[in-house]
Order: C-alpha cells, then structure tokens, then sequence
C-alpha cells in the first residue's frame, strides 16, 4: 500500500527518469517520427469520440447507448497514452503514463464485457427501415431487459 500511496504523491514528479530524447540514441528522424506518428494518431482518437458524441447526440434514444459512451471513452484513454508518449520526450511523466494506461486497461475490458452482453441482442434486433420502426425495436429491447430485471428480482424474491 505505502508503494501506491508513494506512486500517487509522485504522481507528476520527472525527477527520476530523463526526457526520451537523451535515452537511447535517437537520430532527429525517428524521433520526430515516433512523436509525429503519436500526435497524429492522438488526433484521430480524439476526433472519433467527438463525432461519436455528435451522433449521440442528434440521435439521443439510440439502443445500446453505454456502449456507445465506453467506446468514447476507451478511444480517449487510448489517444491519451499517444500524446503521453509524444510528450514523454521532453517532460518524463512516466507515471502518469502508467496510470493513464491502467485506466485505459479497465476502460478496455469494460468495453469488452459491454459488447459481449450486448452483442447477442443487437443481433436479434430487427433492422430499422424507418424512425417509427427505429424506435419501437429500441423500445422492444428496452422491455426485453426490462422483463429479464423483473424475472431476477423475482427469482431473489422467491415468487
């Protein structure tokens, strides 16, 4: 425990490592390569969520809707250790690093066992052909779960 506490007190502390450009030999182009590379790739993981958000929120009763918030939030973590590492170059946050990872990491499986709870019922969804029949197969699914609720409280109930 006292390892983490200590961790978390030297949360921004860079004292203990130097900036990536003077480890190693680096030549000016694959530095500038890698963090070219990592900016770029922040860029596109955080345009995703953005447009993700959008979607959401012109579509606001969308099926499926915590996954579509994990997805956002998986993809930002991710860019996050990108522009970390692009950063890391000159400021050696290498904590932050790690606990940025780390909460990529739970985000990550988060959104795995979200699909595969999910998966099997936008399988069995119908595909909308208009707004009308959009809705009522979000509604049709809302009551499915909601009759699987009732049925396990049930159960824990003993009825």
């Amino acid at each position: 425990m006292n390892e983490i506490i200590t961790f978390l007190q030297q949360l921004f502390d860079t004292s203990d490592w130097p900036p990536r450009w003077v480890c190693g030999k680096w030549s000016d182009f694959h530095g500038w390569l890698y963090v070219g590379s990592d900016v770029a790739i922040w860029l596109a993981y955080f345009i995703i969520p953005v447009v993700i958000i959008w979607f959401v929120q012109k579509r606001p009763k969308v099926p499926f809707l915590p996954v579509f918030w994990l997805f956002a939030a998986f993809i930002i973590l991710c860019g996050a250790t990108h522009i970390l590492d692009a950063i890391i170059f000159w400021w050696p946050a290498y904590r932050l690093s790690a606990l940025v990872r780390f909460l990529t990491a739970i985000i990550s499986f988060a959104t795995v066992f979200a699909l595969i709870r999910d998966l099997p019922k936008l399988l069995d969804a119908k595909a909308p052909n208009s707004e009308d029949d959009f809705e009522n197969s979000r509604l049709r699914l809302e009551l499915e779960e909601k009759d699987a609720e009732i049925s396990q409280l049930k159960k824990q109930l003993k009825i």
